[in-house]
């Protein structure tokens, strides 16, 4: 299992997150809002042996809708899976045999509903079967497919959980993913979902930072604070590198006219470096001069630097 699916997975185990993707969803699919009532996480007990437990076992949700239970089943994926119709199918049937089950053990003779819920997080465009046939003399037989990357945000806008999350996996700027995950956590903490940090700081780590945590990182994490500090420093480091690389590319390339800031930067630093050897102390109108100049002047007064005769010399005609 991947680390995004793990992610989602993880995020999913939580009953405030499902709740609130559910009431979003069900308003969608009958166009007015259902109220769900009673909802829990089926026991990992109630997937049969055959099916594949390590994927199935925290994705089988019930709930009392309208009356009625509903048994839902998720299932996560990132990439583009042909084969998801015949495999959710099966997933819905397992479990709602061990729903139904579990029901009459009870004593509540109720046959359920079952709906399968994919989740798809991946940037392609989905392509896969999602129904068998059209709607003839009864329902579809099918799943619903849930396209974080294209499905509006709009239809969110009332489940702020699902919205963050759907908004943090889409985000390409780094300064608002900054933003975003401040938001999210005063809005846990304002809304008393203080408990479902970990679990966001986990999802989160994984769509912004994955390639960069490991996984014992990422499940230490405990605040979404931690993956802020952790932007901030890969921002950091991603700048320095780009410093250091115009800086370098500045000595290999006889500092060349250029339009980026970090090559400019390491002309400033080398220039710096040769007047401060020959001519400490450097007055502050020579440093001005240094922090206003373009690339172009930079690079003749790296040449005459190295030879003028004076502090001025290097300056002058320019």
């Amino acid at each position: 299992m991947g680390m995004h699916d793990k992610a989602y997975r993880q995020l999913f185990a939580n009953p405030e997150v499902v709740m609130e993707l559910l009431s979003g969803l069900f308003r969608l699919l009958w166009d007015r809002p259902v109220p769900i009532q009673n909802l829990y996480r089926a026991a990992e007990g109630h997937v049969s042996r055959r099916a594949d437990r390590s994927r199935l076992a925290d994705l089988v949700w019930v709930a009392e809708v309208e009356g009625r239970y509903v048994v839902v089943v998720f299932e996560f994926t990132r990439t583009v899976e042909q084969d998801m119709l015949g495999r959710i199918m099966e997933y819905m049937a397992l479990a709602w045999r061990s729903v139904r089950r579990e029901l009459l053990s009870r004593g509540v003779p109720a046959v359920p509903l079952v709906v399968g819920v994919v989740i798809y997080n991946g940037e392609e465009r989905w392509t896969a079967a999602e129904w068998i046939g059209e709607r003839w003399r009864g329902p579809s037989i099918g799943y619903v497919r849930i396209d974080v990357w294209h499905d509006p945000l709009e239809r969110w806008v009332d489940c702020p959980l699902i919205s963050y999350a759907f908004r943090l996996q889409r985000e390409q700027d780094a300064e608002r993913v900054v933003e975003l995950l401040r938001e999210l956590a005063a809005h846990l903490r304002a809304h008393g979902l203080a408990h479902l940090e970990p679990s966001f700081a986990y999802f989160a780590g994984a769509v912004v930072l994955g390639g960069e945590l490991t996984e014992e990182e990422l499940s230490a994490m405990s605040k979404i604070e931690e993956v802020n500090t952790r932007l901030e420093q890969l921002k950091e480091r991603c700048r320095q590198q780009g410093f250091e690389e115009g800086r370098q590319r500045g000595f290999e390339e006889g500092f060349e006219e250029g339009h980026l800031r970090g090559l400019e930067q390491g002309q400033q630093l080398a220039l710096l470096s040769v007047l401060e050897a020959r001519f400490a102390p450097l007055p502050q109108w020579a440093r001005e001069r240094i922090e206003q100049a373009d690339s172009e002047e930079l690079s003749a007064w790296i040449r005459r630097a190295a030879t003028a005769e004076s502090l001025e010399r290097v300056f002058e005609n320019d």
